[in-house]
């Protein structure tokens, strides 16, 4: 209650809650000195009087108004209900608005047209979309005196269908309420982070105001602690705030990337090679996250999905771990590819969950300082292990013990696949720093030979074992290279001239026929399986040229005292995690390669059982299909037409052009270029495919049936019933705002 007033200016210092969600909204910008137009509430206190019937409201607003219209001037009335403008569900434009009203009789009238818009048809079906009782609704008022508007519209401090954390800013010349409810199409501006990534290359509207609603947007957001949308007016001098609400049902929907997949898991992945990867190697990346984070309650499948059998990765997830090491969460649009680079980059902000995290970043940090014996000492045990592996014996095992076998392979290859991470990060933070000191001896990393002397290294490269291999073959009589370009490898056996080309290929099969074309795709056919493609690379091979400048060698530095001394203990760990990343790399490819002869073998049980044609078919159902198979369940009769699925769609998506982002889990529809496709603005998330229906009225609502794709001129309030018949909506003319 605010006494016996029904009607309370909004810069008084306390605001009641029955003056309704808009007005105390609007509240918060007058407290943060924001210019504001002299603004009023009729409470809700006199909307149950108005419900009530009491006669004697129409006196008593009468009186209260008389000190407050004042004569010349124009006055907006507006809604301000205990029910709309919240986080999850806005209630935009469903009430009733008047504009310009100028006498007491004029407020009065408009104040009991937003109290009868409570029953009218949109919002009771409004209401009954969001389960909301009738009788919860409480109306105040919202009385604002008019600013003369050369331009308004709308500003969003994040974007509503992206969640991209960005600044929208819509615009038209004249009133506001043409952008929301006239159908005006406006002028778009869209900044990140002070760049500019759309902006009209011509507009009525002052460069330095736009600048201006950017930069009070970003500050009303920080300050209220929430995403907003707002409306402005500009009249000529001044800018002015009329209303500010909290972005409804913002980040509802999982926002995928394929920016960072793209380089760790290239190309289409078949189901199965995807059912063991991701639990694989996101179970990793958790595991020693958490080591710095503590536990996020981030589970494998929640980092990343599968769309056009691409590997698409979770950004909210991502966005959770930044957040969880104190980064800010925007953070992660810098690995999703969509920041322009001229944008500036989130920055490191300490805060109290970074502080609440010490324990675990000293502990993560005195562990990985340490960390290079215990690596070295866990390589030679792991090696151990993984080349144990006779894969050659597999087909004697039965389905259920290939099944466990591959559950002790799989625990064996996450203990490979956490050093295989660990590894090379650890390598990266060691060039980086001594990359930092060379650069204070004007040394560039790049020219430095960090790898001298390290003959260590080539028992990793196959290009050495290949150029060995072409320098036999350049040897050999010109009868006997013929024969063996030409010939099988059966007939190289024949060769008496050939036995030590022979002898040196052999070995580097054993070396390196584990490789192929992807490691991170067991499906593909390693070299061993392919003797004469590697007997191609071997005879066609060309030795690299050596390089006319030579690097700067370590020796060559001047270093003295106690940076020298860092400058050495960096330069030394720097080198033994360059070996050990080529060491535990060449160990996870071969390793993880072995789920090719587990699953083969498999596969062959499938076939002589008929469940499938071919024994590489096993690689189109995923692990959880082949295990629901070998249990005997409904599934297994279906294991042909799945795969047969999968084919197709493989080949559908063969060469389509991928989304960089997908919004929510459903996997969006396959568009091929055309020059009839239509553009514009998207005003809320999805993807629907359905029958257009193209309306110009109400007049046509018998047209729509249910799940239609619903055409407008523009969108109104009045359509609400209308657009809840339909699936989707596309509109010729409006904004983001547009109600």
């Amino acid at each position: 209650m605010f006494g016996k007033s029904l009607i309370v200016s909004l810069d008084r210092g306390n605001i009641q809650k029955s003056a309704g969600k808009k007005a105390i909204n609007l509240h918060q910008l007058i407290r943060q000195k924001r210019n504001v137009p002299k603004s009023f509430v009729c409470t809700w206190e006199a909307h149950k009087r108005y419900l009530a019937n009491d006669i004697s409201l129409i006196e008593d607003l009468k009186k209260e108004l008389g000190h407050i219209i004042k004569p010349g001037k124009l006055y907006a009335i507006r809604s301000s209900a205990n029910i709309e403008d919240s986080s999850d569900r806005s209630f935009a434009g469903q009430f009733k608005s008047v504009m310009n009203a100028k006498s007491i009789e004029d407020v009065i009238q408009a104040i009991w047209s937003v109290w009868s818009s409570a029953k009218a048809d949109n919002v009771l079906s409004y209401l009954e979309a969001h389960r909301i009782p009738e009788d919860q609704l409480l109306m105040a008022v919202l009385i604002q005196e008019m600013v003369p508007a050369v331009f308004s519209g709308v500003a969003l401090s994040r974007n509503p269908v992206t969640a991209a954390d960005e600044i929208i800013v819509e615009a038209i010349s004249g009133s506001g309420d043409r952008l929301v409810q006239g159908g005006f199409t406006p002028i778009r501006w869209v900044n990140k982070w002070g760049y500019w990534v759309e902006k009209p290359a011509d507009a009525p509207i002052p460069f330095s105001v736009i600048e201006q609603v950017v930069e009070e947007t970003r500050q009303i957001a920080e300050k209220l602690g929430y995403q907003i949308d707002l409306e402005w007016v500009y009249n000529g001098e001044q800018l002015y705030w009329v209303q500010v609400r909290e972005i409804s049902a913002l980040n509802q929907k999982n926002v995928y990337s394929n920016h960072i997949s793209r380089e760790f898991i290239p190309g289409m992945i078949k189901p199965l090679v995807y059912s063991v990867n991701i639990p694989l190697v996101n179970s990793v990346w958790i595991d020693w996250i958490s080591e710095i984070t503590g536990d996020l309650g981030i589970h494998p499948e929640d980092l990343s999905q599968s769309f056009f059998y691409h590997v698409y990765f979770n950004m909210g997830v991502l966005g959770k771990i930044f957040s969880g090491l104190g980064f800010p969460a925007e953070s992660v649009e810098m690995l999703m590819g969509t920041l322009p680079p001229e944008a500036a980059r989130p920055k490191f902000k300490p805060s109290s969950k970074t502080f609440s995290r010490l324990p675990w970043l000293v502990s993560f940090a005195f562990d990985k300082w340490t960390f290079a014996p215990k690596m070295k000492r866990a390589l030679k045990r792991l090696e151990v292990l993984v080349k144990k592996v006779d894969f050659d014996s597999l087909e004697i095992l039965s389905k259920q013990e290939l099944v466990t076998a591959i559950d002790q392979h799989f625990c064996l290859m996450k203990k490979v696949a956490y050093y295989n991470v660990i590894g090379p990060l650890l390598m990266g933070m060691y060039n980086n720093s001594l990359a930092r000191m060379l650069a204070q001896h004007g040394v560039d990393f790049n020219n430095f030979d960090l790898t001298e002397g390290m003959d260590e290294l080539r028992d990793y490269d196959p290009s050495k074992d290949l150029e060995k291999l072409y320098m036999l073959f350049i040897q050999l009589p010109l009868k006997i290279k013929e024969k063996i370009k030409s010939g099988s490898l059966e007939e190289i056996h024949t060769l008496q001239s050939g036995e030590e080309f022979l002898r040196e290929f052999n070995q580097t099969l054993l070396r390196f026929g584990h490789l192929s074309d992807s490691g991170n795709d067991f499906t593909n056919i390693p070299w061993r399986e392919a003797p004469q493609m590697v007997l191609k690379m071997a005879t066609t091979f060309e030795p690299a040229q050596k390089p006319e400048s030579q690097k700067i060698n370590f020796s060559d530095l001047e270093i003295s005292g106690i940076h020298g001394v860092f400058v050495r203990l960096f330069y030394k760990r720097a080198r033994e995690f360059r070996l050990m990343r080529e060491e535990i790399s060449h160990l996870y490819t071969y390793g993880y390669g072995l789920f090719r002869y587990y699953y083969l073998a498999i596969g062959k049980i499938f076939v002589n059982e008929e469940l499938l044609e071919d024994e590489e078919d096993i690689f189109y159902l995923t692990d959880v299909e082949i295990r629901s198979i070998i249990n005997g369940n409904s599934l297994a009769e279906l294991p042909k037409n799945l795969v047969k699925q999968h084919k197709l769609a493989m080949e559908r998506y063969q060469n389509i052009s991928l989304p960089s982002i997908i919004f929510g889990e459903e996997l969006p529809p396959v568009e091929y270029m055309s020059s009839n496709i239509l553009v514009g603005v998207p005003t809320s998330g999805g993807v629907y495919r359905g029958r257009v229906r193209v309306v110009s009225g109400l007049k046509d609502r018998d047209k729509v049936q249910d799940g239609d794709v619903l055409v407008v001129p523009f969108s109104d309030v009045s359509w609400t019933p209308l657009f809840r018949r339909a699936s989707a909506v596309i509109a010729e003319s409006g904004g983001l705002l547009s109600h």
